[in-house]
């Protein structure tokens, strides 16, 4: 039976130097950060690259990472402040965009939003219809798969917060999709 090496200990084989320890970790990582940044980005070429920039600076700054912390939220906060530099960076573009129409939109194209799911595109559209504080403890919740105590270092705020954030965004999920529901019948 093979022994599969914790997060702890791959962390302390590669702040020693070993390339190999981190690659296990980013193995670990690659397809949770792929699905969390393409629930930002809403692209997944692009949350290809966030995720690989998330790695990148994982690597990079793993000499600040707290060993008494846990490896994953200290990741998953990474990746989402990429997602948001890549956020930025194409609301930048899209600014140039309009100064020259020859600039292809990095958005989505219509082949690919008439694939969507309704009802997907109907939960993104209630995701998206949150406040950012709501949105985001779901999508580590649920999506990530992130504990409340994680989600909480993640995102800097007391664990109390985070639990009222959850019960209030289901809530007003809850309420958005019903709306929805109630528009797509009449």
């Amino acid at each position: 039976m093979k022994v599969v090496p914790s997060d702890d200990v791959l962390v302390a084989a590669a702040s020693r130097g070993c390339p190999e320890a981190f690659g296990a970790l980013a193995a670990r990582y690659r397809d949770a950060l792929l699905a969390f940044a393409d629930r930002y980005v809403h692209d997944t070429h692009e949350a290809g690259d966030v995720a690989q920039e998330a790695l990148l600076r994982a690597y990079q700054h793993l000499d600040s990472f707290e060993s008494s912390g846990s490896f994953r939220p200290w990741l998953f906060t990474i990746a989402r402040n990429a997602s948001f530099d890549a956020l930025r960076h194409r609301k930048r573009v899209l600014a140039r965009a309009e100064l020259d129409d020859d600039l292809p939109s990095p958005l989505p194209g219509p082949e690919e939003l008439a694939l969507r799911d309704d009802d997907a595109r109907a939960v993104r559209d209630a995701l998206a219809a949150l406040p950012e504080r709501y949105r985001a403890v779901l999508e580590l919740y649920y999506l990530s798969g992130l504990r409340y105590r994680e989600i909480a270092v993640a995102l800097g705020v007391p664990l109390g917060t985070v639990k009222t954030h959850i019960n209030r965004a289901k809530e007003r999920l809850r309420g958005e999709l019903e709306g929805a529901r109630f528009e797509r019948s009449a």
